[in-house]
């Protein structure tokens, strides 16, 4: 059976970019993929097994890499709204004419813009760890963190931004922190790097783009409402890098989805990896209801 630790890397070339992805799992229940959209800096090689292989016996799974980023070629786009055409293309290349779509953190941006710009492409959406550009109430992030985060370059700074940004610092949440990201690291053979310097930058550009109101107008918080699919809003009680209110405010906004809000109990932005085991299955539940 295909599991995340033995799928083997597949990739479509559009225009001259390479797009790298992995795909497996089971399409016995459903012929509608999970897509999965990666945090800052991370690629296909960063998902926590203990998540992604319990959704994919049940359903198939494309964890993709987005241009510039992992495996694949060309340079990362500036907006959310250019990474969400990138997923689009995929789907085309791939003739998938319907796909659910789970971004967690920077990923969960540019998942809202693919639901908001390809609505008859997306039939369930999953918004982890995010919340919507800026607009009344939205929190900015933990700067010192985010700052380790995007200037760590060695295995140690790596391994020490992500569990401070993703864990609390008391002794039990870094233990399970340390769990985590030896499942991750393990996991996978040939792995790719962490996003490098170049890569780094243009995302911080896109995510300051989307963090100035002069371009509201290309963003999620405004066009909320237009979003009219089942969408399931989760996160940690006390997130730091993506404060929770944001997930609350995004939840709140979307006054025409079916939209469920699950916040799960002292845990932060790494809830997804915690609670492995309950979040799988919430999403199985949501996608299957």
């Amino acid at each position: 059976m295909t599991t995340y630790a033995n799928a083997i890397p597949q990739s479509v070339e559009v225009n001259g970019t390479r797009y790298a992805f992995l795909r497996f799992g089971s399409s016995a229940k459903t012929e509608v993929p999970l897509v999965f959209l990666q945090h800052f800096r991370g690629t296909f090689d960063h998902w926590d097994p203990a998540l992604i292989d319990p959704i994919a016996r049940v359903r198939e799974v494309v964890l993709l890499d987005n241009s510039g980023v992992g495996k694949s070629s060309g340079s990362v786009p500036q907006t959310y709204a250019e990474w969400a055409d990138n997923v689009a293309l995929v789907a085309k290349v791939l003739n998938i004419p319907k796909i659910d779509v789970l971004g967690f953190s920077m990923g969960g941006f540019a998942a809202q813009m693919v639901a908001l710009n390809y609505p008859a492409l997306v039939r369930k959406l999953i918004l982890a760890g995010t919340g919507p550009s800026t607009g009344d109430g939205i929190e900015a992030g933990d700067a010192k963190i985010f700052q380790a985060l995007a200037t760590a370059s060695t295995d140690q700074e790596e391994y020490d931004g992500f569990l401070a940004g993703f864990y609390s610092l008391s002794p039990k949440k870094q233990a399970l922190g340390d769990n985590w990201w030896k499942r991750m690291a393990e996991a996978r053979s040939d792995r790719s790097n962490y996003l490098g310097p170049e890569g780094t930058q243009a995302q911080i550009a896109a995510v300051v783009r989307w963090s100035d109101p002069s371009f509201a107008s290309e963003a999620s918080y405004n066009r909320l409402h237009e979003i009219k699919i089942p969408v399931l809003v989760a996160n940690g009680d006390g997130d730091i890098i993506i404060p929770t209110v944001n997930s609350w405010i995004m939840f709140k906004k979307l006054v025409n989805a079916e939209a469920h809000l699950h916040l799960y109990p002292d845990s932060g932005h790494g809830f997804l990896n915690e609670y492995a085991d309950q979040f799988s299955s919430l999403v199985n539940s949501f996608l299957e209801a």
